[in-house]
């Protein structure tokens, strides 16, 4: 799987690598794991972390043709050594776009 496509395509930006496609129930679903670099604690900026189990979270997203596509994004969390905090690296997902212009629905008079 190319790294472009999943940007270009599905949104997915830097952060994630793929790790695999399934076909679960004819759907398509990618599989992404976040980059090691992104383990940084948000509030010390520390690296010196202890890694919990992390959660998976299935985000449905545009079709291919006619099949449901997923990205199964890991949602990693840890433990800072040296503030203490508990955090989850958030996931770098698409963002929320319009289908209309400036937000809001257009109409256009004729």
């Amino acid at each position: 799987m190319n790294q472009s496509l999943l940007y270009h395509a599905f949104g997915v930006r830097e952060g994630y690598q793929y790790v695999r496609t399934d076909y679960p129930s004819g759907a398509v679903q990618f599989t992404l794991k976040v980059k090691p670099e992104l383990f940084v604690c948000p509030t010390c900026h520390s690296t010196r972390l202890i890694h919990k189990e992390p959660r998976w979270r299935r985000i449905r997203t545009v079709p291919i043709g006619f099949k449901t596509v997923w990205l199964k994004t890991e949602v990693p969390s840890a433990n800072c050594q040296d503030c203490h905090k508990n955090f989850e690296v958030a996931p770098l997902l698409p963002r929320l776009t319009s289908t209309t212009r400036n937000g809001s629905a257009s109409t256009s008079s004729a």
